[in-house]
């Protein structure tokens, strides 16, 4: 049998959907193994699975156990399944974290957590600043939008003052790129700011409550070391930055040409923001305890049947870290048990796995790779992108599985990013086989294709997509809406995330089924896939 012929019949295996839905007992067993997955992976005794702790690398090995069951070739370091992540770790000292403005008699000391939020610093065990203000509206240098806040105002050796966000008029994923911290960070140090003061204003509040900073209080920051022993990414010229409420932040515009109100108007119309000097200085301060660790991706291969295309391969993707403990004491529940985020994702991938490997391997070859620090800064997968154990030219797609919100029969998925690749037919054929359809991004506000770990592939040029479930659901009689948005408002990076969600295993059968046909439909074509013609994210950063 000529190898053609074997990804031939291998394609087979998940071509016929009716064959599939018609093979109960199997379903039955594979939803009983992705509740076998969901409950160890998010059981108390993983005490949240946060990089670093024990409660991680047990999850990692029982990832690493799964994929030698199911006949994974191990593909990390020195013939293991593990790539150790080279950590450093910083936490806050709550104490110690200051921010100060004063403008001739006028001086007003902020409070950390109810006007103020300061993360660690992973670069610095300690920083103080002050310096002269400037207001550069958001902080955002865009060339390829014809946009940049820096060109008529000189920000050197001053601490600037932005809103939270960017433009309403951006396109939304081209916007998310640039209005992303990272890229925020690195505006301001190329423009040759100190420290910087992040407004969050009402429509940033709207999409995430301020309160919710008192759930990262005590939490580590953590950033991959580069080989000279160096965090990555450099904090440039910028020395501290800092979170301000917009109500506090109403002080620093007292004396100036707009109001901070003014300027939350215009924010909130989609009009353009002046840029001018401030009046008065800022002070800030901080102190972080370090830490050097390692953490493990988790990494296992299926080779391809094809003699020329099994040299590239389709890379299912997930993090298998959560946010760990909360700090402190007076909780009755400290554990973030992360189900749903991401023990659900996992647990798909293991099953897809278990799905090639036993039915056929297609002709690329396959990767599945559990990663650690996602909550972290999608820092793990970060450094597989920069060091990955195959060759980086050899990786032809990325398929992310993050959060699948399983509780519900869905009706639709999404792909996030679809639009920008070939991906896109594997995807909508796969849905349509299983009665569900193919939907564009409804969220296009919350800037969620630059928000999880495939987006470190798409900026080394891999065309990427972020399968989850839709928002709309089989049964007609359901209202999907208040259950969706409830998990995010109620659940997500909570406690509540936990095993006592109504998780429907059936929804999570054939959400996995999806995830394998359209990875095969991948690995079986004949066309490496591309990013299309003229697409942004193709442009900045394809090969």
């Amino acid at each position: 049998m000529s190898n053609f012929s074997a990804g031939c019949l291998a394609l087979l295996w998940l071509a016929a959907p009716a064959l599939v839905h018609g093979q109960q007992n199997d379903d039955h067993l594979l939803e009983a193994r992705l509740r076998a997955h969901i409950e160890f992976l998010a059981s108390d005794k993983l005490a949240g699975r946060e990089p670093g702790t024990a409660g991680y690398d047990i999850a990692a090995d029982y990832v690493a156990s799964q994929f030698r069951q199911v006949g994974l070739q191990a593909a990390g370091d020195n013939g293991s399944y593990f790539q150790q992540v080279p950590l450093r770790s910083a936490v806050l000292k709550n104490s110690s974290a200051r921010l100060h403005y004063s403008s001739g008699r006028k001086s007003r000391d902020f409070r950390f957590v109810k006007d103020f939020f300061m993360g660690p610093d992973v670069a610095q065990s300690e920083s103080k600043i002050s310096g002269e203000l400037v207001f550069a509206g958001y902080g955002i240098e865009a060339p390829e939008l014809d946009y940049n806040d820096f060109a008529s105002i000189d920000v050197t050796g001053k601490i600037i003052v932005v809103l939270a966000g960017q433009p309403l008029d951006f396109p939304s994923e081209e916007g998310a790129h640039f209005g992303s911290g990272r890229e925020k960070r690195a505006a301001w140090a190329r423009n040759g700011a100190i420290g910087a003061i992040v407004i969050s204003t009402p429509r940033r509040q709207r999409r995430s409550a301020w309160e919710r900073v008192q759930l990262r209080v005590g939490k580590p920051s953590m950033k991959w070391l580069q080989p000279d022993g160096r965090p990555f990414p450099d904090n440039g010229s910028v020395a501290a930055s800092a979170s301000l409420h917009h109500e506090p932040a109403r002080v620093l515009f007292e004396s100036a040409p707009f109001s901070l109100d003014e300027l939350i108007e215009l924010d909130e119309s989609g009009q353009g923001l002046p840029v001018f000097e401030l009046e008065g200085e800022i002070s800030m301060a901080q102190q972080s305890v370090h830490r050097e660790l390692t953490s493990p991706n988790v990494v296992g291969v299926l080779p391809g049947t094809d003699p020329t295309l099994s040299d590239e391969y389709v890379v299912y993707i997930g993090h298998l870290d959560h946010i760990g403990e909360l700090a402190g004491e007076g909780h009755a529940d400290k554990i973030n048990n992360g189900a749903l985020d991401n023990a659900s994702g996992i647990s798909v991938m293991i099953e897809t796995a278990r799905m090639f490997a036993s039915n056929g391997a297609p002709r690329r070859s396959l990767m599945f790779l559990a990663l650690t620090a996602e909550e972290k800064g999608l820092v793990g997968s970060e450094y597989f992108a920069n060091y990955p154990t195959i060759p980086k030219q050899s990786m032809a797609a990325v398929i992310n599985l993050d959060m699948p919100v399983l509780l519900y029969e869905f009706g639709d998925v999404i792909a996030f990013g679809a639009e920008h690749s070939t991906l896109k037919g594997a995807f909508e054929q796969a849905a349509g086989e299983f009665g569900v359809s193919l939907t564009p991004d409804p969220f296009p506000e919350q800037n969620i294709f630059v928000r999880s770990d495939h987006y470190r592939f798409v900026q080394q040029g891999i065309p990427s997509v972020f399968l989850v479930t839709g928002p709309s659901s089989l049964d007609n009689n359901i209202d999907t809406k208040p259950i969706y948005e409830g998990f995010l408002k109620e659940h997500y990076h909570r406690v509540s995330d936990d095993l006592n969600l109504p998780i429907n295993y059936t929804a999570a059968a054939r959400f996995t089924r999806i995830n394998a046909r359209a990875g095969a439909l991948t690995a079986n074509q004949a066309e490496r896939p591309r990013w299309l013609e003229g697409d942004f994210f193709g442009d900045t950063f394809g090969r």
